[in-house]
């Protein structure tokens, strides 16, 4: 009588809680990540591009974002798989930290010294191709080597770095002036990814167990089955519409300050980059002040519906304040409850989505397809904006269609049965 093959570490189900040294490298990885994903979009690549192309600055910059999130519709899938099958004695996950990471250095320094927006387009491009390549080996790290009854808590901490990237990266970009400098900066961080990939355990996976790949196994990945995996297509769904909602309200607020509220001729002797810098920190700190909390409550109660349910909820009455009152002073309330809304949701969906993913030996596609509901709505945004601002009612139109976004995706998510 055979005995059936034992499965490797590689692709078990974690049992044994990780300690807080993992932890801790693993929120310093998401340091190296999220501050030059989102302070280079929010603060450099706006304003750079307006010096560029003052007149036609909206059209431009969606142009350069489109060019960044398209990059991630085949690349993150592909990544994930390739990094679901990476047979490397270094194991699955590291080779593509570290190869991500120096793509990514390479290109922020690049796009420092662009002039052109084509320039600032290719850089946005290879830029986003190194975060879906970091994603690939990072994403994944969580449901391989985390139990589910503490991811909750693991992943509040971790997206602390999400929530306040961008508050921590303007003030550190305000430590040197010069676009090249700056991007030089931000190009320094992703070194504490490759502190974490170079210490981090990462078992290797035998090549009689790697899953064959092809292109057609690699198309078969953008298809799940609703009927074999309800409740993935599901929690996928709820990201992807939440992504739009929070897109809506947020992308475009730069743009808001200076041709709504005139934030310099309301505040003589400052710019309008300096009113961003305010409302993103109340933002983000309103954000940390529940991540942590909601993702370690959602694991002591084992409910995580609710959580995204409520965090949805909040981030659309946000989009409502502003929309009924288009105000400074309305702004900064907004980005309060904004804030408290999306640190419920980040961490506890996040989560969620870990214990719905169909296969072990796909954790990394999978991942990498729920991540890129994040991003995609982001293609999807700017010309969306576009004709809500210029044909459709302008800010208050496309914040009330953030809250109505917002609310869907939050209703959404209790179509997920398996997670309470």
């Amino acid at each position: 009588m055979s005995l059936a093959p034992q499965r490797p570490e590689a692709l078990a189900e974690p049992v044994r809680k990780v300690g807080p040294c993992w932890v801790a490298l693993y929120v310093l990885a998401n340091v190296g990540m999220f501050i030059p994903l989102q302070a280079p979009t929010t603060f450099l690549m706006p304003e750079q591009i307006a010096q560029i192309d003052p007149v036609g600055k909206v059209g431009s910059y969606a142009w350069v974002s489109m060019m960044g999130a398209i990059s991630g519709i085949v690349l993150a899938p592909l990544a994930g798989a390739l990094s679901d099958r990476t047979t490397s004695r270094f194991g699955r996950r590291r080779p593509w930290l570290i190869v991500g990471s120096l793509v990514c250095m390479a290109a922020l320094v690049c796009i420092g010294i662009q002039t052109t927006v084509t320039g600032g387009a290719i850089g946005s491009l290879v830029l986003s191709a190194a975060f879906m390549i970091i994603g690939a080996g990072l994403s994944p790290v969580v449901p391989d080597q985390v139990p589910a009854g503490q991811r909750g808590v693991v992943l509040g901490w971790a997206m602390v770095p999400q929530a306040g990237g961008m508050i921590a990266g303007g003030l550190l970009l305000g430590l040197v002036t010069g676009f090249s400098a700056q991007y030089m900066l931000m190009a320094a961080l992703p070194l504490l990814i490759l502190l974490f990939a170079t210490t981090i355990k990462d078992p290797p996976l035998p090549r009689r167990h790697r899953e064959p790949f092809s292109l057609r196994t690699f198309l078969d990945g953008y298809r799940i089955s609703p009927r074999e995996h309800p409740d993935f297509v599901w929690a996928m769904s709820s990201r992807f519409i939440m992504g739009l909602g929070y897109g809506m309200g947020t992308l475009y607020l730069p743009y808001f300050l200076d041709d709504v509220l005139h934030y310099e001729q309301l505040f003589p002797g400052q710019s309008t980059e300096d009113g961003l810098l305010i409302v993103i920190g109340v933002n983000c700190l309103a954000t940390i002040s529940t991540v942590v909390l909601s993702g370690w409550l959602s694991d002591k109660l084992g409910k995580r519906r609710m959580l995204v349910f409520l965090g949805g909820v909040t981030m659309a009455v946000a989009a409502v304040l502003l929309a009924l009152s288009p105000t400074w002073t309305m702004t900064l309330v907004a980005a309060v409850v904004l804030g408290l809304g999306y640190g419920v949701y980040l961490a506890v969906d996040t989560a969620l989505v870990t214990e719905v993913l169909p296969a072990s030996a796909d954790r990394g596609k999978d991942m990498a397809l729920a991540n890129l509901m994040t991003s995609l709505p982001y293609v999807l945004v700017p010309p969306v904006a576009s004709v809500v601002l210029s044909s459709l009612g302008g800010y208050r139109s496309l914040f009330l269609c953030s809250a109505a976004m917002s609310v869907l995706g939050a209703v959404l998510v209790w179509r997920v049965k398996t997670v309470r």
